[in-house]
């Protein structure tokens, strides 16, 4: 991101436009296009599903009706006497019919033929006591004694109570030898007395008759329908694919749905509903891709033209870009000829907008250009003859430091040691506040440069002036400010001292705690009323000038502080009246390179 950012402030100011254009335009239309594909293809597969699921329950229906005309045909042996009672008799092997149960059964068979239409391939009759009946295609008649205990269809009647069973197809084999495919309807055959099983009905129906319910249902290239039961047995199938069935599609599927399921590589909207009358399930299978054929069709047209418009657009925005950014671009020209000392040069301004306006003032720049160009010559002139100022100020300190030296030798000679302590100090004070001025010092040496002017102020009050010191020797090589102490000592005699009466006692003392050194200055003075305390506080807080002409004021002070370690040090002052005043000062922990390192490097 670092090298990112750095590349592109130093793009020129058009590629900047293009680019962000791009961004901005580009960005939001894809998030835009793809969310807006993204919801279009779920809302067209949700209704494709709900189609295709309304589909299967118009189709499930048709199919439940034609089923309930033939479960009717399954019940008819109630309404033939002589047949349940035929199913009830005992018989074994071999036994042949009477012409009575012939003609009984016939007329029973018959009627199953006429009400079933030709729909129906055979009708079996089987009894729990060995009698059977069974008509199967391409032929009039067969009995037989025999009931295979093993079929299928036989061992769904446990808890059906009577309930038909619908057997998906199968083969069924003429006595000519032809093969049929069939499905059939199982009916369990109860006495009304006793409730006991009397035999089994089952009618085998011709699967081409589903068939031709299913053709009703027009299906695209990809799509499939089938009907299974709930073993997984195949009813029957429609589709042009011809692809096997993969059976887990629709084994366990109860109720009706719509799945979006993974198969062979490939996503596929399954639908499925059971019916209630045969527990079949029809399942409807479209590939999501045959769905989707339209959408992505539409999407590579949506691309296509949101490329050609956005390209169309980018292409006017760069024209307009670089179009727009060309006074820009002449205007810093023209500065990099000013840059080169060529100021007879003027923008020309066209218009009022912000490039006018810049380039306005670019020509007013110029014009003060040319206007200062003919000061340049007198402002040198001034600079040298302030130097030559400067060269014969420094002859001053030094004459007044020789003209103390000479007080210092006569008062020698003369014997007078007052003016001797007086002469040196004095001269002590001045080389101190007049030569190099270095930005910082030890605080050894700031309390040097206080010793001395106390030791004149002594001398000047006599008697009335009491000073002492208390330094913790660890902190006297900490870095402080030139000039700082002396300031709050000539306040304490000024104010203090100067306006009252008797002896004053001034005490300074210095200390270091928690890397911040406190240095406190005291005295026994007047002190002041609570009201200019706040007044002399707020002054300290809120002015930002420096105080003073000679720069020496407790405001100086204070700023001086501030400017050097920031606000969270400082000058804070404390007083009440007759009780003294007290100037606090607050620095942080250093020291000059070279002095105390160990402890500087830890602080």
């Amino acid at each position: 991101m670092r090298v990112f950012g750095s590349w592109f402030r130093n793009l020129a100011l058009a590629r900047k436009l293009i680019l962000i254009n791009v961004v901005i335009i580009m960005l939001p239309l894809g998030l835009m296009g793809y969310f807006a594909y993204v919801r279009f293809a779920e809302t067209t597969e949700s209704k494709v599903g709900d189609y295709q699921l309304q589909t299967l329950k118009q189709l499930t229906l048709n199919i439940d009706t034609y089923m309930n005309e033939l479960n009717r045909l399954t019940v008819m042996p109630y309404q033939y006497p002589k047949v349940t009672t035929y199913l009830e008799t005992k018989r074994t092997p071999g036994q042949p019919l009477t012409l009575d149960e012939i003609s009984e059964l016939n007329n029973f068979v018959t009627q199953v033929f006429l009400n079933g239409r030709v729909d129906i391939l055979g009708v079996s009759l089987y009894g729990a006591g060995g009698a059977s009946y069974v008509v199967l295609p391409e032929s009039q008649y067969v009995t037989t004694y025999k009931l295979d205990e093993n079929l299928e269809w036989l061992n769904k009647f446990q808890g059906h109570y009577g309930q038909p069973i619908f057997v998906a197809t199968h083969d069924v084999r003429s006595t000519g030898g032809n093969i049929y495919k069939a499905f059939s309807i199982a009916r369990e055959l109860r006495s009304f007395d006793s409730g006991q099983t009397l035999g089994y009905i089952v009618i085998d129906v011709d699967t081409k008759f589903i068939s031709e319910i299913l053709s009703r249902v027009k299906l695209d290239a990809k799509e499939s329908l089938y009907i299974a039961d709930n073993t997984g047995n195949l009813v029957i199938r429609k589709d042009n694919s011809g692809e096997k069935l993969d059976p887990s599609l629709y084994l366990g599927k109860t109720g009706e749905g719509v799945n979006h399921v993974q198969a062979e590589g490939r996503g596929l909207l399954v639908s499925h509903i059971t019916s209630e009358v045969t527990g079949w399930t029809t399942v409807g299978i479209v590939p999501i891709a045959s769905l989707m054929k339209d959408t992505d069709i539409l999407r590579t047209y949506i691309i296509l033209i949101g490329v050609s418009c956005v390209g169309l657009a980018l292409l006017l925005y760069v024209f307009i870009a670089y179009r727009i950014t060309q006074p820009l671009r002449k205007l810093s020209r023209l500065m990099r000829n000013v840059e080169r000392g060529d100021i007879r040069i003027s923008f020309p301004v066209t218009g009022s907008d912000e490039v006018g306006v810049l380039g306005h003032s670019f020509n007013g720049m110029v014009a003060k250009l040319s206007e200062l160009g003919y000061l340049l010559y007198e402002t040198e002139i001034r600079e040298k003859d302030a130097q030559i100022a400067a060269l014969q100020s420094k002859i001053n300190p030094h004459f007044l430091y020789n003209t103390l030296g000479s007080i210092s030798m006569y008062a020698e000679m003369e014997g007078n040691r007052e003016i001797i302590t007086m002469a040196n100090n004095l001269s002590k004070l001045l080389r101190y506040s007049l030569s190099g001025r270095k930005e910082h010092v030890t605080l050894k040496d700031e309390l040097d440069h206080v010793s001395g002017y106390m030791k004149i102020q002594q001398m000047r009050y006599e008697e009335r002036i009491v000073f002492e010191m208390n330094i913790e020797p660890s902190v006297l090589e900490c870095k402080v400010i030139p000039l700082m102490i002396q300031p709050l000592v000539e306040n304490s005699i000024n104010h203090a001292l100067d306006k009252g009466v008797g002896e004053g006692h001034i005490s300074l003392s210095a200390a270091k705690e928690n890397n911040v050194l406190t240095i406190t200055v005291e005295d026994d003075g007047i002190g002041m009323n609570a009201e200019t305390l706040e007044s002399l506080r707020s002054h300290l807080r809120n002015t930002t000038d420096l105080g003073g002409q000679s720069g020496n004021g407790l405001l100086n002070v204070h700023r001086r502080i501030v400017l050097h370690y920031g606000v969270d040090y400082g000058l804070s002052l404390e007083s009440m009246p007759f009780q003294g005043f007290r100037a606090v000062l607050r620095l942080p922990v250093m020291y000059l390179p070279g002095q105390r390192r160990e402890e500087y490097e830890n602080a």
